[in-house]
């Protein structure tokens, strides 16, 4: 007999449970239509076009955020299509540095004959059957060496220093030409 109460009971706890879910139901759907279809800050919302450029604006920001730079330069250098009197100052003195170049030859008429040879930045004089950038030196002559490279011979004369550029040639003058329009 305890199991028809109990089984009565389970079905009128049932019959409650959606009794309460109904009346739950129906005052959430009261609720909702209540809310007007127009809000007060209709005005304040955003119009597609001006989120979707929030969106474009958020999108470049990340994919600045994720970039990596391989230049060596800082790209934010504003001064990199103008290159500046130190600019072309550093670019001259690297030539002339990477260059090998015979500065000078002593051919004395007794002793040694020597060759002064300039490469980064540095002379070293060298005399016949010394090895140097080129191959050896095989003989000096008044302006000129002679090396062998590869079995053959070639000769190297003087050269004085390139021209520096006309722009930093005038130290305190500036040219019609590179007056900057800032």
């Amino acid at each position: 007999m305890e199991e028809k109460y109990l089984k009565d009971l389970v079905i009128a706890l049932i019959v409650i449970l959606l009794i309460v879910l109904g009346v739950k139901c129906n005052s959430l759907y009261r609720d909702i239509n209540a809310v007007p279809v127009e809000s007060k800050y209709k005005e304040l919302a955003l119009s597609e076009d001006v989120f979707s450029q929030i969106q474009n604006i958020e999108h470049s920001i990340q994919d600045r955020k994720e970039f990596v730079f391989t230049v060596t330069k800082d790209p934010l250098e504003q001064n990199l299509i103008v290159k500046t009197m130190q600019d072309l100052e550093k670019q001259w003195r690297q030539e002339v540095e990477n260059m090998v170049r015979l500065e000078s030859t002593i051919v004395p008429e007794i002793g040694k004959r020597r060759a002064a040879i300039s490469h980064q930045g540095k002379t070293k004089l060298y005399s016949i059957g010394d090895a140097f950038f080129y191959g050896k030196i095989t003989d000096i002559r008044q302006g000129e060496i002679v090396y062998s490279y590869k079995g053959a011979n070639n000769i190297l004369a003087i050269q004085k220093l390139p021209d520096k550029p006309e722009a930093i040639k005038k130290d305190n003058e500036i040219s019609e030409n590179r007056k900057y329009n800032w």
